[in-house]
């Protein structure tokens, strides 16, 4: 049956939000605007005195209404009493439907009721707990609370009436700008400030009275023929992002700040997760459906890795050689001297210069800087934010504060300071000092609430030839400044979940990662 529904759009401002688990918080508060226009039209549903009726399910793409397979409707009649229909519709997607209702009717009008499948009279459950099986389809709507009402009028001897749905409806595209393998999403959840599901009084002006039972939270599990992991984020045919079908969950309507958590899944890799995203007090209108924006914030990270300073990175022209796994090492095209793209830069240092990698770490951060970040960055080991490389989601990595924060706190006048002496007023990078690097194992766990003051980093491992190593257990990346004493070796940040070190281990053709500065 054809419905009139109202379409509603969302837009976002920056909040900071916190999760539980594997997760990855969208700083972004989202607030729902009030629609322009009215979408949809409307289908009739008729009754015969004596006679009875069903519900409906929805067409995302003309907001068309449709009565499903068990689907009733109530009517008091003369004595007051209510009636359930003798039949209940047949079929799916049925635009319109004879009742057969019960009961005495000698009046032009009556008041229609649909509480729901299942459900009688004007008594109606919006779930806390609702199941959608299969993408784009709203099959589920009449068992997870969908209800309305509509007078009946008396013409040619039937009554013929249009329903007015009742609940409000929230629908979910989670999408990622990445292409992704064997990524789902297993569970939306939506928790408000005030009850959104629960037991409720259908009034016949369409309005529900909670009458107990009431739930802040509504879980909506996705289920597809053939998996038992939720939607896929499917790739979109040029491979740049993906995305899952629509998801439906039926909310009360009413006035609610609003928190969705996607659950996401990488059968491949095991990960699992939160991303998080919060929606500012809006009203969520009965008859109202509303498109909740549900971008995925996860950083990806390109799959590159460099001897120290290379022109090019260390499986330039190699791409489809490169390991993925752990212990891997049965490739034979990993970088060697005679290779002058991908070997490195074979630059000494030179005491009292500005030594300085001239390539690719060119912008890496320096010797001094690495001690500031080792020292005084207030590193925190972290197995909960989830990033990306190679089509797949992983965890594990270290936040770092940025440098303005620690030059901030260290009464230093801007990030730049940094660059020119270490914590302890040496400047390293032409000192040319033999010593044991520090290391500092005061290393917190978990991600920092004020995430805008850190930056993150991913423990990606290493390459020493052919071998790939310590991936998802350790962090290696250069800096720009060659080892001062030990001359084929250069400076690098290592880190592991107890301990951050200023490294001077690596050899220069091992393969390892690129940062720079925040």
């Amino acid at each position: 049956m054809k419905m009139k529904i109202s379409y509603h759009w969302v837009l976002a401002t920056l909040l900071a939000v916190a999760a539980v688990g594997c997760s990855n918080d969208d700083m972004t508060t989202e607030t729902p605007t009030k629609p322009e226009t009215d979408k949809g039209g409307t289908a009739q549903a008729t009754f015969l005195a004596g006679n009875e009726g069903t519900r409906t399910s929805l067409n995302y793409d003309n907001s068309n209404f449709y009565w499903e397979a068990g689907d009733k409707i109530f009517v008091k009649d003369d004595d007051n009493k209510f009636y359930g229909s003798s039949n209940a519709v047949t079929g799916t997607n049925v635009p319109s439907f004879k009742f057969m209702m019960p009961g005495k009717y000698s009046q032009n009008k009556y008041m229609v009721y649909y509480p729901g499948k299942d459900k009688t009279n004007d008594n109606v459950t919006i779930a806390a707990t609702q199941t959608q099986n299969g993408a784009d389809n709203t099959m589920h709507f009449g068992t997870s609370g969908d209800c309305g009402v509509g007078e009946a009028t008396l013409e040619g001897g039937q009554y013929k009436f249009k329903l007015t749905h009742a609940a409000a409806y929230l629908c979910f595209k989670p999408s990622y700008d990445h292409p992704l393998e064997t990524s789902y999403v297993t569970k939306v959840e939506v928790t408000a400030d005030q009850n959104i599901a629960g037991n409720y009084t259908l009034g016949s002006d369409g309005k529900l009275t909670a009458k107990g039972g009431g739930s802040k939270t509504i879980t909506l599990t996705p289920k597809e023929t053939g998996s038992t992991e939720g939607f896929q984020l499917k790739n979109n045919l040029s491979t740049t992002g993906c995305e899952t079908g629509r998801m439906f969950m039926v909310i009360a309507p009413g006035k609610y700040k609003l928190t969705v958590k996607y659950y996401i899944k990488d059968t491949q890799t095991g990960t699992m997760g939160t991303i998080t995203k919060t929606f500012g007090s809006s009203t969520y209108e009965a008859n109202g459906y509303y498109d909740m924006p549900a971008k995925l914030t996860m950083r990806a990270f390109d799959a590159k890795y460099y001897t120290w300073d290379a022109k090019q990175d260390y499986w330039f022209g190699h791409e489809n050689d490169q390991p993925k796994v752990n212990g891997m090492n049965n490739i034979t095209t990993y970088p060697t001297s005679g290779d002058a793209q991908r070997w490195y830069n074979a630059v000494k240092y030179k005491k009292g210069t500005n030594n300085s990698a001239s390539n690719s770490a060119k912008n890496c951060p320096n010797i001094n800087e690495l001690h500031w970040y080792c020292l005084k960055g207030g590193p925190r080991w972290d197995t909960t934010t989830m990033w990306t490389v190679w089509g797949h989601i992983y965890t594990n990595g270290m936040w770092f504060k940025k440098a303005e924060v620690i030059a901030k706190e260290n009464s230093k006048p801007n990030a730049a300071a940094l660059k020119a002496v270490s914590p302890d007023g040496r400047d390293r990078v032409k000192a040319g000092i033999y010593e044991t690097p520090p290391n500092n194992n005061n290393v917190a766990v978990g991600p920092p609430t004020n995430r805008n003051d850190y930056f993150f980093i991913p423990a990606m491992g290493f390459y020493e030839k052919n071998e790939f190593k310590d991936f998802r257990t350790a962090g290696y990346f250069w800096t720009s400044t060659p080892e001062a004493v030990i001359s084929n070796r250069a400076y690098n940040l290592h880190f592991v979940s107890n301990n951050v070190t200023v490294s001077n281990l690596r050899d220069r053709e091992n393969g390892l990662k690129l940062w720079t500065s925040e």
